[in-house]
């Protein structure tokens, strides 16, 4: 039986019947870890086939689960026009100008990570309009996302192909701006009024799309990512699969699927794989929008602007329908919900679900079910409460913290105290998940584990924001390995290095645990190990 056996190594296990380790030996072809213990008691299982590997006294962990990504978003923003280093929405317009000369009139031109929030002058914390995109690309229609990935600028062309004009009704679930005498001004918010122009959008071909995503998946690798848990839809979950049948993948996947999938996947039935390359765990649901644009959720107004109390995406009777029928599909549910009032509405759609599987004597097929807020930036204490109550996933993404920061003070007041309350749902026994939201933010897991741990932007000199929410490094680790794996029900296979698990492992140069708190995202990935073989780097 082939197998590779890691000796002289620095294990942490993240499995609490056995935290340390000096080695550990993988069944190449099952993937699955055969022993952990001491060099000793491992190196008795060599034999004639297997292959020895010294680690030099390196450090080992459980690879890490990204536990919310959106990895084809992340692909294509090197492809697309990135705004995010632009101050001015005239520095944004100059970019499209660039891209417009080198693009054939007609053509789509898309790009995005602008961010009105980070602006100066005349343009800062003001909606861009289309006039200043008319004015570089008159002949091509253009779609810029913003940074969060909720607000879409577009031009007078764009808007056409679209058939939004003044006459066209608001959207029940997001909002078309307008000026003064109803024309749209060209800033489309969230997924109600947003998908009016990207149902139309010529996209990309498959050949682009692959290239891109393989790029991303060697990106994850290079960071020592094992699994992602992905947000988007049936196309990319199709070229995975395809990654997967030619054995190019590399990165485990499993698949959180739009809302609206549910009936395709009512119809067509599921296989949910709990130990494949690719799987689909559940689906994902919009409960409202985001801070940066002002379209969360809130049970109180935004900070100088108290008649507005953002958007939620979806009617909570609908949400409550989406939520019960998962359920029983056995399908997990994870539900974005950045305001207070989007947590309490998600909260009452799961526990809506809850109620309904007892009555209907589902309650263990619920009860296996990892429910998940997403985000959960702003909760009310009593609505924590209810998620420990609920056993409720909180899957957070800290870099969010660190970025967010001056706009929670700016929008939400006093509020901004108990936001992104990690700390306190750690002490409170809520489970947590930790990934990175890319391409929001970095998928850089080294970063993240600083932005967690420390609660200041690794790349910055600004001290601690609200420390007493920071996580132990202990507790980070844990959240983005077997609590990650936890939110996917797939803790029994993978999150640990752990007899009969997926020997999917990470090598750092240095101790995490030990090394000073500055240098942790210098650290750096020495290996990436997936079922026991090396995809990136070298020990």
């Amino acid at each position: 039986m082939a197998r590779v056996i890691y000796l002289n190594g620095n294990i942490y296990t993240m499995d609490a019947a056995q935290p340390r380790a000096q080695a550990m030996a993988i069944d190449l072809a099952s993937g699955r870890i055969l022993a952990v213990g001491s060099d000793d008691e491992v190196r008795r299982l060599a034999d004639m086939q297997s292959e020895l590997v010294d680690l030099h006294g390196k450090t080992v962990l459980p690879g890490f689960i990204d536990a919310h990504i959106h990895l084809m978003s992340a692909a294509y923003r090197a492809h697309h026009i990135d705004a995010e280093m632009c101050t001015s929405e005239d520095e944004v317009a100059e970019l499209v100008r660039q891209r417009a000369q080198q693009t054939p009139p007609g053509r789509w031109i898309q790009g995005g990570r602008w961010d009105k929030n980070t602006w100066t002058g005349n343009s800062a914390g003001r909606f861009p309009t289309k006039a200043s995109l008319d004015a570089v690309a008159p002949h091509h229609p253009v779609v810029l996302w913003s940074k969060d990935g909720h607000l879409l600028w577009v031009n007078s062309l764009a808007l056409q192909r679209a058939g939004i004009i003044a006459e066209t009704p608001e959207p029940e679930t997001g909002a078309i701006l307008r000026d003064g005498s109803g024309e749209p001004t060209g800033v489309l918010q969230e997924e109600g009024a947003t998908e009016l122009v990207y149902r139309v959008v010529e996209h990309s071909d498959p050949e682009l799309d692959r290239l891109l995503i393989e790029r991303a998946l060697s990106q994850a690798q290079r960071y020592g990512i094992t699994t992602v848990h992905n947000i988007e839809g049936e196309n990319t979950l199709q070229l995975f699969q395809q990654l997967r049948n030619e054995n190019k993948l590399g990165v485990r996947v499993q698949m959180i699927l739009p809302r609206q999938m549910l009936p395709q996947l009512r119809e067509y039935g599921i296989s949910i794989e709990k130990n494949d390359l690719v799987g689909v765990s559940g689906i994902k649901i919009f409960a409202d929008g985001t801070l940066g644009s002002q379209t969360a959720a809130m049970l109180e107004g935004f900070e100088g602007n108290p008649n507005n109390r953002g958007i939620l995406s979806i009617p909570e009777q609908e949400m409550q329908d989406v939520v019960r029928d998962a359920t029983a599909m056995g399908l997990t549910v994870a539900i974005h919900a950045i305001g207070d009032r989007a947590a309490r509405v998600a909260l009452n759609s799961i526990e809506y679900a809850q109620q309904w599987a007892q009555r209907e004597g589902l309650s263990p097929q619920a009860s296996a079910l990892r429910y998940r807020l997403e985000h959960v930036q702003l909760i009310a204490p009593e609505d924590l409460e209810r998620m420990k109550r609920l056993g409720v996933v909180a899957s957070i993404q800290p870099y969010h913290a660190v970025a967010d920061r001056d706009l929670a003070v700016r929008y939400w007041g006093k509020r901004h105290k108990r936001a992104y309350a990690y700390g306190t749902m750690r002490a409170m026994g809520i489970p947590i998940a930790l990934g990175s939201d890319a391409p929001v933010e970095t998928y850089d897991p080294l970063s993240i584990l600083y932005a967690a741990t420390v609660r200041s932007d690794p790349f910055s000199q600004r001290p601690s924001w609200l420390p007493d929410q920071a996580l132990d490094i202990r507790d980070a680790l844990w959240a983005y390995t077997l609590g990650a794996a936890y939110a996917a029900g797939e803790e029994q296979v993978k999150g640990s290095l752990t007899r009969g698990k997926l020997g999917d492992a990470i090598v750092l140069r240095e101790d995490i645990l030990t090394v000073p708190q500055q240098k942790m995202p210098e650290n750096g990935v020495a290996a990436t190990i997936l079922g026991g073989h090396i995809v990136y780097g070298r020990i």
